[in-house]
């Protein structure tokens, strides 16, 4: 019997389907080994050398695992390709003592490991006929890091403890992020906003209905930048003088615009395009990736390449000719190069193993998830290898006085990839004008606008910021998002964008003035250099680790001698039902809650009375809507009477009922609308200057 040992069930499944009976396929459920979580777990006066032990949740699968193995007469070691996985299969010859270190009677056992990108019948069986030995140098990579990060979270933490409260934690990739959205939150809050105006004609050809826009981009001759019209009087001014004018074309350009497909995905951008099309957080993109590659339908998740193998390039043509038409498939495949200069795993970009397994034929056996995941997937790596899209754009320019509008137009005329793909691109079309033509003015409106301060992040753009910093690798993106929501240092608004609490902030600051090294993107980004030379075998991990973990160290010493503790408690008007002192608000690792000033000798807490918006249920008429938290975190609105009163709503009421279906009004963004799904009802809202 020959054994085979992956981290997951699934993928076991997945692979039992493809190898004979003379294999039995396990799972390992991912470490058998790791750090313990009680202590420190690193040896610092033995060259950091880790001290290993099996988790309680873990022995009983080792023990079976144990006995498996010596029955059979092969062990072979699957687990994925990147250093998590050659760690896995390193601790697992460990653990299960397939090296024979440790019993020199027991009949020599044959290990070998294979790696695979895809799970496949033919990926396998290619696989076993092309066997290896373990790589140590990922391996001490996967150890250089979790060594690090453990030295940074189980010796920082303490001194959060003590200098603001218990609970806290401090993490290398964790806190350089949430550095970002930090600084982010200041540049909002720094931000004034300017006013300016735009001004826009309605134009149309005599004796013709057809209607068309052009925007005033010129006056004298002089190009109108986005500041120039500053006011309502200039703006006017500039209206007044424009009613009497004629409105003739002086220029008309048409060219042929083209369009290329973007490259394949990988992990990175798979993750911002399914929070930017689909909402989903960088960790739910991955759970539901995981779940495909595991099940046979992906390649490999995590990695930052975007080749493709020559095998794959041809299933797509064919499929492309057959299914799509012979016209879309270009002449030659088209092959794109990482442009990341810190790509490591040299995988494949994620692509369907099947082009043939079209998203639809697979919509009854997927998860919802899963499904939405599964097409943007395949819909990116067919539409990398179609033809371009090609549109005719056609810029109008029109004389008004000493003013110049410019009208704007495109026709698809090959729609190339993005007839598999879809896009964005919304076509608005001209009627057939001549340069000299005399125009008709249907109406002139101008339209107030502010400028706008940076965006907080997204998931999207917070990923797509620290890959551009060289901060965190593929396998690291959705854990650190999810780790600086979990420890309260940041949550998301009604759109989906960071903004850190107030302990976020605190603990940010504490670190950026004590603790820089830890929290400069440019030292993060170097560490992950530096894990990625290791894995090179460029370097050794012992003394990179010396040379980060001794000045730090140092540093710590001193900092707990000279930094004050401080007081983040708040006072209430409230008086314990118990002793009778008075209460304050105190920050837990979930977030703000009351609790006695008298503590330790007495305990008595409560929960924070939710944020009132001071508007009245329009609902119920009886209650108030307040701010609540889902148990995901997530904030949504709600009346106080729940649940005699079940108003509920993602954007915030603005205590006005819809004039037309009679529902709650929510606001958006510069509009209000109805928070019924099944009325369309909407309004405008002026800026708070026009107040």
């Amino acid at each position: 019997m020959k054994l085979v040992i992956v981290e997951s069930p699934t993928k076991a499944k997945t692979i039992s389907r493809f190898l004979s009976r003379d294999f039995r396929v396990e799972s390992s459920y991912g470490h058998l080994r790791d750090l313990p979580k009680s202590k420190l777990g690193i040896d610092l006066d033995n060259n950091f050398e880790p001290q290993y032990v099996i988790p309680m949740k873990s022995k009983k699968r080792a023990n079976e695992l144990k006995k498996i193995s010596e029955k059979a007469a092969e062990v072979v070691l699957a687990s994925d390709e990147d250093r998590e996985g050659e760690a896995i299969a390193w601790h697992l010859i460990q653990v299960l003592e397939l090296n024979g270190q440790k019993n020199q009677n027991a009949k020599p056992k044959i290990v070998k490991r294979i790696v695979f990108h895809e799970i496949t019948k033919k990926a396998i069986e290619e696989a076993l006929k092309n066997p290896r030995g373990i790589d140590q140098n990922l391996v001490d990579a996967q150890q250089a890091r979790r060594v690090l990060d453990r030295l940074v979270g189980y010796k920082l933490s303490p001194f959060l403890w003590k200098k603001l409260y218990r609970g806290l934690s401090a993490g290398r990739v964790q806190s350089a992020a949430l550095r970002l959205i930090v600084e982010r939150e200041r540049e909002i809050e720094k931000f004034k906003p300017d006013e300016y105006w735009t001004i826009a004609a309605k134009l149309k050809k005599k004796e013709e209905e057809e209607k068309f826009e052009a925007k005033l981009i010129k006056k004298d001759g002089k190009q109108l930048e986005k500041l120039t019209i500053k006011n309502k009087q200039e703006a006017e001014a500039i209206l007044k003088e424009l009613e009497n004018a004629r409105y003739k074309i002086s220029k008309i350009e048409s060219k042929e615009i083209r369009r290329q497909p973007s490259p394949p995905f990988t992990t990175s951008t798979l993750q911002q395009t399914a929070a930017n099309k689909l909402g989903y957080s960088a960790k739910k993109t991955m759970i539901a990736s995981q779940r495909l590659y595991e099940s046979g339908l992906i390649t490999y998740m995590r990695t930052d390449s975007v080749s493709l193998s020559n095998e794959s390039l041809e299933a797509a043509a064919s499929f492309i000719k057959k299914n799509i038409g012979q016209e879309f498939a270009p002449d030659a495949p088209r092959k794109f190069k990482t442009k990341s200069k810190t790509a490591q795993e040299a995988h494949e970009a994620i692509r369907p193993t099947d082009p043939w397994s079209a998203p639809n034929a697979l919509k009854e056996k997927l998860q919802s998830d899963q499904f939405k995941i599964y097409d943007l997937i395949w819909k990116r790596f067919l539409a990398c290898q179609m033809k371009e899209a090609i549109f005719d754009s056609t810029s109008v320019d029109i004389e008004a006085g000493r003013f110049t509008f410019r009208a704007s137009g495109s026709v698809m005329k090959f729609a190339g990839w993005i007839k598999i793909y879809g896009t964005a691109f919304s076509e608005s079309l001209l009627p057939l004008l001549k340069e000299n033509e005399i125009l008709e003015l249907e109406n002139l409106n101008n339209e107030q606008h502010f400028t706008e301060p940076p965006p907080r992040y997204s998931d999207a753009t917070l990923i797509k910021t620290l890959e551009e910093h060289g901060i965190g690798r593929p396998s690291t993106y959705a854990p650190t998002l999810s780790t600086i929501q979990d420890r309260n240092y940041a949550e998301k608004n009604e759109q989906k964008k960071f903004k850190p609490t107030e302990i976020g902030i605190t603990v940010n600051d504490l670190l950026t003035e004590h603790f820089p090294d830890i929290i400069d993107l440019e030292f993060t980004a170097e560490m992950e250099n530096n894990l990625d030379q290791i894995a090179e075998g460029k370097k050794e991990w012992r003394p990179i680790i010396k040379n980060f973990y001794e000045p730090f160290a140092e540093n710590l010493e001193k900092k707990y001698e000279t930094v004050e503790k401080r007081d983040l408690t708040e006072k209430t008007n409230e008086l314990c039902e118990k002793c009778g002192k008075i209460m304050i608000i105190k920050h837990g690792r979930f977030g703000r809650f009351i609790a006695c000033s008298g503590f330790p000798d007495c305990r008595s807490t409560k929960p924070l009375p939710p944020i009132s918006l001071n508007i009245k249920c329009p609902k119920c008429l009886a209650g108030e809507i307040i701010q609540r938290k889902t148990r995901k975190g997530r904030i949504f609105y709600g009346c106080s009477r729940y649940p005699d009163c079940d108003l509920a709503a993602w954007q915030k009421p603005t205590g006005q009922l819809c004039i037309e279906c009679g529902a709650a009004m929510v606001e958006l963004k510069n509009s209000v609308k109805c928070s019924n799904k099944n009325c369309s009802f909407r309004e405008g809202r002026k800026s708070p200057r026009d107040s």
